[in-house]
């Protein structure tokens, strides 16, 4: 048993921590990852770099929002913590929704098909979430009920919540969800291939509910076994917004399918 330090350097009273660096390198990858994929898929490369900004700056600001506000009870007392980032406090859920928000108004404003930008982004976007799981590890956050199996994680007294302040080793969920989120990272490649083999033949916005779906779905199957979660009218807050995101992925992912036959059809058509 031994105490993992959340604070990779320090100098005086600045310190640099594990999770931000990790959030760093998720970053720097998540934009070469898109950069080289862009050219895979013949697209503007050079419109990942205009775009990292902008996706930067509104994913913090999303993951921050969504954060504060399923958490309005504790900040609505504690106002001055809400910018207190350092603290911690960043939804996942907050990322994306920033992210595709900044992502339409980009797309509109550089005159860029949404849903192929969407696609090409999609697997950056989870494996920088594989890579910033690693944050909760250092952070001794993100963890499971307690387990006697082998893999079971120390977690110290302090970051214990009340009910299971007897229990030493815990599930690491961060990790069950690192390792899904690696499957998922390969899988949304795998259907790019399938895209670059077979041009013209899948509508373009699928690898993105691809992304989306199967997030949410082994998202909702992980969060069981958390102990951190955040309620709703007694629901985990992950639940309602995993419903509503596998919901609407379904009627996006149909409209596109219809669309496309649709102007195949036409195509065949005029041919």
């Amino acid at each position: 048993m031994f105490s993992i330090d959340p604070i990779a350097f320090s100098f005086g009273n600045f310190e640099i921590r594990w999770y931000g660096i990790l959030i760093a390198i998720a970053l720097v990858v998540g934009i070469i990852l898109s950069y080289y994929l862009a050219k895979y898929r013949n697209q503007k490369a050079e419109e990942v770099i205009n775009f990292a900004p902008f996706a930067v700056i509104s994913g913090v600001i999303g993951a921050r929002l969504l954060h504060v506000v399923v958490n309005w009870s504790y900040y609505s007392k504690n106002l001055s913590y809400i910018f207190a980032f350092r603290r911690g406090g960043l939804a996942i859920q907050g990322v994306m929704l920033g992210g595709v928000i900044a992502l339409l108004i980009f797309c509109k404003v550089r005159k860029l098909n949404f849903w192929t930008w969407a696609d090409i982004l999609s697997p950056a976007l989870i494996l920088g979430q594989a890579i910033g799981r690693w944050g909760n590890y250092f952070n001794q956050e993100a963890f499971g009920k307690p387990t006697s199996l082998p893999w079971g994680i120390y977690i110290d007294p302090i970051n214990r919540p009340v009910e299971y302040s007897n229990a030493q080793y815990f599930h690491p969920t961060f990790f069950y969800e690192f390792l899904a989120n690696l499957a998922l990272f390969a899988l949304l490649l795998f259907i790019h291939r399938i895209y670059k083999k077979r041009p013209n033949s899948f509508p373009d916005g699928l690898i993105f509910c691809t992304y989306l779906g199967v997030y949410a779905v082994y998202r909702s199957i992980i969060e069981y076994i958390r102990v951190d979660s955040s309620y709703f009218l007694g629901i985990k807050v992950v639940y309602i917004l995993d419903v509503i995101t596998i919901i609407a992925v379904l009627i996006i992912a149909n409209s596109l399918v219809k669309r496309f036959r649709i102007k195949k059809l036409q195509e065949k058509i005029e041919d």
